[in-house]
C-alpha cells in the first residue's frame, strides 16, 4: 500500500517589493511629470536599459495609458 508523504510546513510569503519603489494611484487620470522622471530613474538603478524602458510604454499604450 502506498503512503502519503507528509505536507511541507508553511512559510509565509515575504514582501519582496524594492522599498523605494514609485506608486502611483490607479484611479488617477494623468501622472505627473516629475513621479514618471523618478520612476524611470529608479528603473535604471535597477539595470533598466531603453529598451527594456521603451518595451514598457508599448505595452502601456496598447493597454490605453498614455504618457
Amino acid at each position: 500500500m502506498a503512503t502519503v508523504p507528509a505536507p511541507l510546513p508553511q512559510i509565509p510569503p515575504k514582501d519582496v517589493r524594492c522599498p523605494g519603489r514609485i506608486e502611483v494611484d490607479s484611479a488617477d487620470a494623468q501622472v505627473s511629470a516629475a513621479t514618471v522622471k523618478a520612476w524611470v530613474a529608479h528603473l535604471r538603478t535597477h539595470g533598466w536599459t531603453e529598451k527594456d524602458l521603451g518595451l514598457v510604454w508599448l505595452m502601456r499604450a496598447r493597454q490605453g495609458v498614455t504618457r
